[in-house]
């Protein structure tokens, strides 16, 4: 049900339930009259006509926009012209004679203290309209307002990531054109290897560009690529061993998050060793928490990892929330460990709440 139902819906079943109980009211008071279903149907006319061609007024106005302490005098003030307004309506046509009065009598119906009753009665009535009105209004502004800023966050994360990725994939491809670039001297072959690798890694990388998360198989497949890439030019000075077990495998990782760790253990690690060395990458799952480690040889200090390490946990905020972690720490005399840990429901995934209201609705309550 959209807002322009919902509010018809109030309306009528609304004033189709004041008019019944004033019509039971009066008929324990002085007895059951046809007179008194024939009188039902104008007083709901008129309630709906009066309360409806009031709300026009409140939209062109802009009350509802209104703050509470701006409000308030305005509704009391429209309660007591409604109830005259509802009331004078109701007068004139029993002065008219199209409707009975049905009262103890005509002089008694006309009398101050009659005319006094019906006037407090049609303002408590409209009191209680128009607290009803505003209460629903602000209701669903205000979860109009969440629909919004969910909206809003999500767009706002999908920037961020989108730039951390333009940031990223630049970085590591100048990286591998410098290493083409130094060997196609030295070795055209190895060099024209290199090419053929670098270019079935660009292509699986642009393939997903819209992509924030992929499947931890699908990651260490790129990593392998790059692996093999790296190992062109460093030729047995870089060896690496790639453990995983089947139920990590299908957990979803930030795209090139393991690509970058890998990127890391060898420009901070092998890369400064005479002799190189190994990395090696495991992935285990533990009380359901992802757990990646990426081993290189070498001694952490400060200008370890620098802006790929802070792109990853970023992205790794940004996609799991506080509970995802990254830490880069010595292992042992002579080796660097950096691991992740990955909780198995992204931090951006919100509880299933009830549906929300139809912002496309074109006549608003």
């Amino acid at each position: 049900m959209n807002r322009t139902q919902a509010y018809w819906f109030c309306q009528l079943a609304g004033w189709g339930l004041y008019c019944l109980l004033t019509t039971l009211v009066i008929g324990l008071q002085i007895g059951w009259d046809v007179r008194l279903i024939i009188n039902t149907a104008p007083s709901m006319i008129f309630g709906i006509g009066v309360s409806h061609a009031f709300r026009a007024f409140v939209h062109r106005a802009g009350w509802t926009d209104l703050s509470l302490r701006q409000l308030v005098p305005r509704v009391v003030g429209a309660c007591l012209v409604l109830s005259v307004v509802y009331t004078a309506l109701g007068d004139l046509l029993v002065w008219a004679g199209l409707l009975d009065p049905i009262s103890l009598g005509d002089v008694e119906y006309w009398s101050g203290a009659q005319v006094v009753v019906r006037l407090f009665g049609g303002l408590i009535v409209f009191f209680l309209w128009l607290a009803i009105y505003f209460g629903v209004h602000s209701f669903w502004n205000y979860r109009q307002a969440e629909v919004d800023k969910w909206k809003l966050e999500a767009q706002a994360e999908a920037a961020r990531l989108k730039a951390l990725k333009l940031q990223l994939n630049p970085h590591f491809f100048f990286n591998s054109l410098n290493s083409v670039r130094a060997l196609i001297a030295e070795d055209p072959d190895r060099a024209q290897r290199m090419v053929t690798r670098l270019a079935r890694l660009l292509r699986s990388t642009l393939q997903v560009d819209d992509v924030k998360k992929v499947p931890l198989e699908e990651e260490l497949s790129t990593v392998r690529t790059y692996l093999e890439l790296e190992t062109v030019r460093f030729e047995e000075r870089l060896q690496y061993e790639i453990d995983a077990g089947n139920e990590a495998l299908t957990r979803p990782v930030p795209l090139l998050l393991v690509q970058t760790l890998a990127e890391n253990a060898i420009k901070h690690g092998v890369a400064e060793q005479q002799g190189g060395g190994t990395i090696t990458i495991t992935a285990t799952v533990q009380d359901d928490t992802l757990r990646l480690r990426v081993t290189n040889p070498g001694t952490l200090d400060a200008e370890t990892g620098g802006v790929g390490l802070e792109n990853a946990r970023e992205r790794l905020q940004l996609l799991f929330g506080d509970e995802a972690s990254l830490t880069v720490e010595n292992a042992d005399a002579g080796t660097v460990c950096a691991t992740a840990r990955l909780p198995s429901r992204s931090g951006n995934e919100r509880p299933t709440k009830p549906p929300l209201p139809q912002a496309a609705a074109s006549d608003d309550p």
